[in-house]
């Protein structure tokens, strides 16, 4: 997906935008997640921040990386004590490219 809004604070170029469905696997109890999105121009050298529209409860979002180039990988984790299925949710991301 495009950034939908872009700025540029000290020599920082920041992308706003939002993946539009991602849906996650199932996460088994007390265990941790993936879920990758698509985010066109995110570079491994970048910094992303992501939110989920809705998670499931137990579900919390433990951090996301640019794995590869145009895919950031994010991680959940499922705090319950039975697998949690997550439903397809758009995902808004801040992706921050960081001027060498």
């Amino acid at each position: 997906m495009a950034a939908e809004a872009r700025a540029n604070i000290k020599g920082a170029d920041i992308e706003f935008g939002t993946v539009t469905s991602a849906n996650p696997a199932s996460i088994a109890a007390d265990s941790a997640g993936t879920v990758v999105l698509t985010i066109t121009g995110a570079a491994t050298t970048d910094l992303v921040f992501v939110n989920p529209e809705a998670l499931e409860d137990g579900l919390v979002v433990q951090g996301a990386t640019v794995t590869d180039a145009n895919e950031v990988t994010v991680q959940l984790q499922n705090t319950t004590e039975s697998a949690v299925d997550g439903a397809a949710s758009a995902y808004q991301y801040m992706l921050v490219k960081v001027a060498s």
